[in-house]
């Protein structure tokens, strides 16, 4: 496997657990919020994560097996079609935390979220195929997307006390 192609395999670990991560910490996030709006808005970024997981995984066998980058789509293709209450709870129940603040958990997912667009803005810059740029650069769209709607919560919470509610659009591609 050539370095830049173990470059790949490493950013593609990176974003797998930071998926997992995210989809644990969203988990939590919506069997611990009070509010039911706010419950779907975190089940529904939940379910993101593990759409996300199953593409990177998909493109990790891809890449380790020393197959050609796939586009998102064919790597949306390739993890098919899953089960929804499986997204939403993988493995079984968690544990909700009776300390937990919907605010408090809002900025924190605005942070990593953040961050996930840095790291691949960084990984789109880095990548010398353009296939391998143009699908970082899909996640990347959608993980900004996930900026857009946790600000958007985050402003509703703040200024009005009422969650804005999740919209029912795919940030896919």
């Amino acid at each position: 496997m050539s370095e830049k192609r173990e470059s790949h395999v490493k950013a593609l670990q990176i974003a797998l657990e930071t998926e997992k991560k995210g989809c644990r910490f969203y988990r939590i996030a919506a069997a611990s919020s009070k509010d039911p709006a706010g419950k779907k808005v975190f089940e529904q970024l939940a379910k993101d994560e593990m759409e996300h997981m199953a593409i990177f995984a998909a493109l990790f066998k891809s890449i380790t097996n020393n197959e050609p980058w796939m586009t998102y789509d064919q790597a949306v293709a390739r993890f098919g079609k899953i089960d929804q209450e499986k997204l939403i709870f993988p493995n079984g129940h968690v544990d909700a935390q009776d300390d937990f603040d919907d605010m408090k958990a809002l900025q924190e997912a605005l942070g990593f979220e953040k961050k996930a667009v840095e790291f691949y803005i960084e990984q789109a810059a880095g990548a010398e195929e353009d296939v391998a740029r143009s699908f970082y650069q899909s996640i990347q769209a959608i993980e900004e997307g996930h900026v857009k709607i946790i600000q958007a919560e985050l402003d509703s919470l703040q200024g009005t006390g009422f969650w804005l509610g999740y919209q029912e659009i795919s940030l896919e591609h």
